[in-house]
């Protein structure tokens, strides 16, 4: 089995669990939903930020394919914040009014932490965010855009996932196999270590260093008819 399949596999349990939650919105109040929205949007954010420092990691590869297609990434994700908080003041959803959820930023702490290392795990937490990306920004990205990132990441990982190594080949880079299912795999575990620091600021999209900052799980599809977010 290939790199790209096991950590496939490990995400579609991540995304079936939370599109079974999601099948039903009128299970949830208008309200709950504008919350929801608006913690997404925290993560379109900071997802240039990611991709810079992930760019980062890559340069230490020893080809710059990687770097290249996390760069592109990075700049083609620019101003999809802007694109949401467009979207929510049309509905009178004003992002500015949002008050900071500590499992939000739990979340992102995580994701920082992850691309802070070595270069083969970083390749592997990218491609597992690329993969929940398409679900999580679907509407958003007609045209496949995610789907896109997704792939143009997975062209390096289909090598055995149990190889010790797999040497240069191409413009696919020296990558170690089981340190890039670790880093897919860590991108949606629930048992990622917590910290109570938070995301470092948005960057451009040019290589620079991440901030390790290491915490835990997606929170944001806990929200029900009944129970509300800290929102406005």
């Amino acid at each position: 089995m290939d790199i790209a399949t096991v950590i496939d596999q490990r995400n579609n349990t991540f995304i079936e669990r939370a599109k079974q939650q999601l099948l039903d919105l009128a299970r949830f109040t208008t309200e709950a939903l504008e919350w929801l929205m608006m913690e997404h949007y925290q993560f379109s954010l900071a997802n240039t930020r990611f991709l810079a420092a992930a760019a980062d990691r890559a340069s230490a590869f020893d080809t710059d394919a990687i770097e290249k297609e996390l760069t592109r990434n990075c700049e083609e994700e620019n101003g999809h914040a802007a694109m949401y908080t467009a979207a929510l003041r049309k509905i009178g959803v004003n992002v500015k009014t949002r008050t900071e959820f500590a499992s939000t930023s739990q979340f992102l702490s995580t994701i920082g932490g992850l691309v802070a290392r070595d270069s083969s795990s970083v390749l592997g937490t990218m491609f597992a965010t690329e993969t929940a990306a398409i679900f999580h920004f679907h509407a958003m990205h007609l045209g496949g855009i995610e789907q896109s990132h997704r792939d143009k990441l997975g062209v390096f990982l289909h090598v055995p996932a149990d190889s010790g190594v797999a040497t240069r080949d191409g413009e696919r880079p020296t990558i170690y196999p089981h340190l890039v299912v670790a880093g897919g795999r860590q991108r949606v575990s629930d048992r990622a270590a917590r910290t109570d620091r938070s995301p470092a600021p948005a960057r451009r999209c040019r290589r620079g260093r991440g901030r390790r900052l290491v915490s835990n799980n997606h929170p944001i599809l806990a929200v029900g008819r009944g129970q509300r977010g800290p929102v406005r």
